[in-house]
Formats: C-alpha cells, structure tokens, sequence
C-alpha cells in the first residue's frame, strides 16, 4: 500500500474512532425520544381506544447503533492485521533470499572431486 494511500485511511479510521461515541450518543438519546414518542402513542391509542401499531424501527436503530460501535474497531483491527501480513511476508521473502545467496556462494562439489 502507498504511504499516502495508507495516511488517508489512517485518518480516516481515526475520525471514526473520535466521532462514534459522539454517534452512539445520537443514537441513544433518538432511541430514548422513539420510546418517549411510542409511550405517548400508546397513552392517546389507549384513550382512543385503538389498537397499538408495532414499530420495526426500534431492531434497525440497534443495528445502525452496533455497526457505529463495530465498524471502526473492525477497520483498524483489518488495517493493523494487514500491516503485520505485509511485515511477516517482507521478513520471509528476505529469508529466502539470504538462504539463496549462501546457496549460490556456496561450490556445488568439492575441490577434490573436480577433474
């Protein structure tokens, strides 16, 4: 990965990271104006008599509430992994040459054995 390329990520995962609590709180504090907004409905439903609706909002503000919390540590936790692959990979790939270039200096028979 270019060093730029990887800046810009770099930003971008730690933006994420300093702005999601500020996010979760958003969403909690939507979660709890929902619940207030489904209590009323309920009271007026009950004074009107009418049946109560079910309201699938609540499962997607969870979700949206969990991707916010696990999106960014899944990002840096794939970034950092990804950093450690390329490291591991540089060492062995620098191994094998080292075990090559003994290989190649090294004489293939001995003196003795040569006519």
């Amino acid at each position: 990965m270019q060093p730029k390329t990887l800046k810009i990520i770099t930003v971008i995962l730690l933006t994420l990271v300093v702005l999601s609590p500020a996010l979760v709180a958003i969403i909690v504090v939507w979660q709890e104006h929902l619940n207030f907004m489904a209590t009323q409905n309920l009271l007026s439903a009950m004074k009107n008599g009418q049946q109560l609706i079910e309201r699938p909002e609540n499962q997607t503000i969870y979700a949206l509430l969990w991707l916010i919390i696990l999106a960014p540590i899944g990002l840096c936790l794939g970034v950092n992994l990804h950093n450690s692959y390329v490291a591991y990979r540089a060492a062995m790939r620098q191994r094998k040459i080292k075990i090559l270039q003994r290989m190649w200096q090294q004489q293939p028979y001995p003196e003795e054995i040569i006519l």
